[in-house]
């Protein structure tokens, strides 16, 4: 027979940004403790509110398996006197399994006879295993903890109570001086404590007590609630995953409700509305039906039942008004000035203690554009950024994104607008801080996308040159993630440039302080197409390959890393070939330090002569076509190695064919260092 097992934590309330991270690894720390312990189950399913994180266990079986093993002693050499008495060593063996020396039992391993003997552990209960069950609660982490009362262990919250019940049976258990029991509480409100007499009867009795302890049906209630208020009221109601989730793990019974603001808030810019009600208060936001015009109605989530709802309801609309209130007032109060007004004042605030101003950045970014614009031969879409570089940091100025921070970029659209900037240009400045997180949406344009880049690359660029390098985790500016975005954006739209002589272009301005900064900030960029890679399941031996070729190109790397995963994955035989006849050239090639090309009339065999002419043709500084020639060049190098002796006796033909075997290393390293790949998989 199996048995279900209930574990449930009651505590303070758990942030809800934390409680989905925290059910999943509590229910992955059960299974894993069942594991450990040898007990067999069916299925673990997680549950969790604000206030609980529980478990249920179904199908436990009702001990643990059986275990026979053979265990290994000492050598038989020691394990025996020269009597044949058994020693010292042997019996203490014997007798730390449990056994005695009758059941020895010797056996041969290279040549040395040992000793073993056969150890029977018969199986606990399940009852006595699921008693360490603090062993699973002590093995948690967490990104925040607090201590309370005297006791040294921390937890996410305080613990108030523990519920561990095996099928109807207490499995007792201390944790935090708190007694496991099969007693649960309810909403802090409006229920009471309830007695848990089985696992199967857990979520029933919770919600006797207005507690819906499955977050995927409070999820679903929430939505259901939420459109039923739309559908009554002809509105479309935005539910973004994001604060679905958020207000699903604040509250524990649900209702949804509504209230209104005044009229007047809607000169707000749209943008600030919403993140006013969606970002600061967690409320969801109404448009008007079959449009995206914003109506004056907020729509939120109570942790209760509807009684009294009305002032519930009051209370919300006086928390909104007061930062509306602001927010009306904040843009009133930019509107008085010009863009002039702003862009001035730039001029007084640093980047950094250690960097320049604002104004400064600016200037530098735009200088970065036009040369990004030169080198990708975007002369149309580099003018619009180098315009939009001029005044791109303008909003950070205003008092509305004082407030919003959050806005940034977009509020310079708007405001750029306002100013008489044309759409082409604003649209631009609201793209600057795009992608905001790894894999994050990219910038729409390629104006946009050249002030973003620039952005970045001033960014890191300049607190490279002051030595503020990430290291380990710790990566205070969000560095990598800046660099991340420079090597998605540029995948996105294809610019073939080298970043290392890009970085040569773009410091000729600028005072280097730090010794090896080109090399760093290489290196840096590097371990972010390395990323990129990994995310998109390169294997990793082609990876190495491709960030030890000679170039940090983004293009070049990601799409070359492609080509040869896909050759590796369609056709293995021709990879393999790929691979060991390149290798072996630069084997030799990278040896020759030489100047001056191969001489062709120096050729001696017919299969030399074949190379000879292959070589001739340009080697491509596109990807596609550069994979081709290497392709084909395969089985050319692979009969010359077969019909041609590289360090030939004959000096005048030896150095002709390194100097041939450096010219394909020299071409082949542009792309790829095929050392690194692995050809037997």
């Amino acid at each position: 027979m199996t048995k279900d097992y209930l574990l449930e934590v009651g505590m303070e309330e758990i942030p809800a940004r934390f409680l989905t991270e925290l059910s999943d690894q509590l229910k992955d720390k059960v299974e894993q403790f069942l594991t450990d312990n040898r007990l067999t189950y069916d299925d673990a399913v997680a549950y969790s509110t604000p206030r609980r994180l529980a478990v249920i266990v179904k199908g436990i079986s009702e001990r643990q398996e059986d275990v026979s093993e053979k265990v290994k002693g000492p050598a038989l050499r020691i394990a025996q006197d020269e009597e044949g008495e058994w020693s010292k060593a042997a019996q203490g063996f014997v007798r730390g399994q449990k056994l005695t020396v009758d059941d020895i039992f010797v056996e041969q391993i290279k040549d040395e006879d040992y000793i073993f003997v056969n150890k029977h552990t018969e199986g606990l209960s399940a009852k006595e295993v699921l008693a360490n069950m603090a062993d699973v609660l002590n093995a948690m982490t967490f990104p925040v903890s607090m201590t309370w009362n005297s006791f040294n262990k921390s937890f996410i919250r305080p613990v108030h109570w523990i519920v561990s019940l095996l099928d109807d049976e207490v499995v007792p258990f201390s944790f935090i001086n708190i007694e496991a029991g099969n007693t649960s509480t309810g909403h802090r409100f409006l229920g009471g404590k309830t007695e848990i007499t089985s696992p199967n009867n857990y979520i029933e009795k919770l919600r006797d007590e207005f507690v819906l302890v499955d977050s995927s049906e409070r999820k679903d209630v929430i939505i259901k609630q939420i459109g039923q208020i739309a559908s009554d009221n002809h509105w479309n109601v935005p539910m973004t995953e994001d604060l679905l989730d958020e207000v699903t793990a604040l509250v524990e019974w649900p209702t949804a409700f509504f209230g209104q603001f005044e009229d007047e808030y809607l000169e707000i810019p749209q943008i600030v509305l919403i993140t006013a009600m969606r970002d600061h208060q967690r409320y969801f936001y109404a448009l008007e039906e079959g449009t995206d015009r914003l109506l004056p109605y907020f729509i939120s989530v109570r942790n209760g039942d509807d009684n009294h709802i009305e002032n519930v309801i009051k209370g919300n609309k006086k928390v909104l008004k007061a930062r509306l209130e602001d927010a009306l007032f904040f843009y009133k109060e930019d509107m008085t000035h010009d863009l002039a007004y702003f862009t001035e004042k730039l001029g007084s605030v640093k980047e950094h203690f250690k960097l320049g101003t604002l104004a400064e950045k600016q200037k530098r970014v735009e200088h970065i554009v036009n040369k990004l614009a030169e080198t990708i031969n975007e002369p149309k879409a580099g003018s619009v950024a180098s315009e939009a570089a001029k005044i791109y940091k303008f909003d950070l100025m205003t008092q509305v994104v004082n407030e919003f921070d959050e806005l940034q970029g977009q509020m310079g659209e708007i405001y750029a607008k306002e100013f008489g900037v044309s759409d082409e240009i604003a649209h631009t400045i609201s793209q600057q801080y795009m992608p905001t997180s790894s894999g994050g949406e990219l910038p729409g344009t390629l104006a946009g996308a050249m002030l973003a880049f620039a952005d970045k690359f001033d960014t890191l660029l300049n607190y490279f040159n002051i030595g503020l390098i990430p290291t380990g985790s710790n990566d205070p500016y969000a560095l990598r993630r800046q660099a991340m975005g420079m090597v998605e954006i540029s995948e996105k739209y294809d610019w073939n440039f080298d970043m290392q002589e890009f970085v040569k272009i773009v410091i000729k301005d600028m005072v280097v302080t730090e010794e090896d900064l080109i090399d760093s900030f290489i290196d840096f960029i590097k371990l972010r197409i390395q990323q990129f890679l990994e995310k998109e399941a390169i294997d990793y031996d082609i990876i190495q390959a491709e960030l030890n070729g000679r170039h940090a190109n983004v293009y070049t790397g990601v799409n070359f890393a492609r080509g040869i995963q896909k050759l590796k994955n369609d056709s293995p035989e021709e990879y393999r070939n790929l691979v060991e006849s390149l290798t072996r050239v630069v084997n030799l090639g990278v040896k020759e330090n030489s100047d001056g090309l191969f001489e062709e009339t120096k050729a001696q065999t017919e299969s030399e002569q074949k190379l000879f002419d292959m070589l001739k043709t340009d080697f491509s500084t596109e990807r596609e076509k550069a994979l081709d020639m290497f392709i084909k060049l395969s089985d050319p190098i692979a009969d010359y190695f077969n019909n041609n002796m590289v360090n030939d006796d004959n000096e005048a033909i030896r150095e002709n064919r390194l100097k041939t075997m450096k010219f394909i290393t020299d071409k082949v390293l542009k792309f790829i260092d095929p050392r690194e790949l692995n050809s037997k998989f």
